[in-house]
């Protein structure tokens, strides 16, 4: 028994005749039932009564019809996933990210991507940039986005962006009407940090150590998201990266450029010793060129809005 055999019959069984069948597989009839005939001896089964020049199929060939499908449903899906394979890798991409990049800038990469490539499916996993760095080296993701490349890891490293941070404040706060925030400035503020542990918040950190400002650190929060919603609602000041602050720009918030330049770095990651996958690589392309529009969108809007706040602050005097 070969494919050939299972081929002619299920193509009898779906079309209802050993003509119409041959004419399916583009041989002669004679050949379909040359085939039927060496599958029947091959299985010992009796899948057809003839009557005439008419086939019916007896309950043995029903049932070895209902088997036939089921390992051609499994045939599609094989040949499906060569499709996929063939046309942009596996069908499936895992992506690991950081908090920041995770909650804002990859969720808006992913919307664009799936609906460049709608048959893919995609993973995203959040967690912080040392697990990132742990799941993109086992190979448990194709791609991780990370604010910091842990030294253990082996992973292929690309920087994704080396981006300003901005000041996020409440709308009404009395530094509001400033061009530009220094660490000065928030002397005595009180200041949303993230936890202790977290990369950018070292950053941060050192920058007001240089200056010997002394902010009050009253509370902290695991994401950047969070202090920003908290800043929302009026608890403080924070700094964070500027596409995260867009995700949260708003009436009830205002943001401004702070100096000096506090850079935030962003890295992807590849598993190591493996060709790239070209979903990934796919994936890459669309959030580099997102990264680079919503950057645009949060940068030239905090300009514009400080040169208002600086007007109204003129006319206020």
């Amino acid at each position: 028994m070969n494919l050939k055999h299972i081929e002619a019959f299920r193509a009898v069984m779906v079309s209802g005749s050993m003509t119409a069948a041959a004419k399916a597989l583009f041989t002669s009839q004679p050949n379909v039932s040359r085939l039927i005939a060496q599958l029947e001896r091959d299985t010992g089964l009796q899948l057809f009564q003839r009557s005439g020049v008419r086939l019916i199929p007896t309950s043995e060939g029903e049932a070895f019809f209902r088997e036939v499908e089921r390992a051609f449903v499994g045939l599609q899906g094989l040949a499906n996933a060569a499709a996929q394979i063939r046309n942009l890798g596996s069908g499936r991409l895992r992506i690991a990210a950081m908090p920041s990049a995770g909650m804002t800038l990859v969720p808006h990469a992913i919307k664009r991507f799936v609906e460049l490539f709608p048959e893919v499916t995609v993973s995203l996993h959040v967690n912080t940039s040392g697990t990132v760095n742990h799941w993109t080296a086992s190979q448990f993701c194709d791609l991780g986005v990370a604010v910091y490349v842990s030294e253990a890891s082996d992973c292929e490293v690309e920087q994704l962006s080396k981006v300003a941070a901005v000041c996020v404040m409440p709308a009404e706060h009395r530094l509001a009407g400033k061009r530009s925030i220094k660490p000065e400035d928030l002397e005595g503020e009180s200041f949303i940090s993230l936890c202790h542990g977290d990369g950018t918040r070292v950053l941060m950190d050192e920058v007001f150590q240089r200056a010997g400002v002394q902010r009050v650190l009253a509370i902290e929060a695991q994401y950047t998201a969070m202090c920003c919603e908290m800043v929302r609602h009026g608890m403080g000041v924070t700094l964070a990266h500027p596409i995260v602050a867009r995700d949260f720009a708003g009436p009830d918030i205002a943001i401004r450029p702070f100096l000096p330049a506090t850079l935030f770095p962003t890295y992807l990651l590849f598993p190591p010793h493996r060709p790239r996958e070209r979903l990934a690589s796919a994936f890459v392309e669309v959030l580099r060129g997102l990264h680079e529009e919503l950057l645009a969108e949060v940068v030239a809007p905090v300009r514009s809005t400080a040169g208002r706040a600086r007007a109204r602050s003129r006319a206020g005097a």
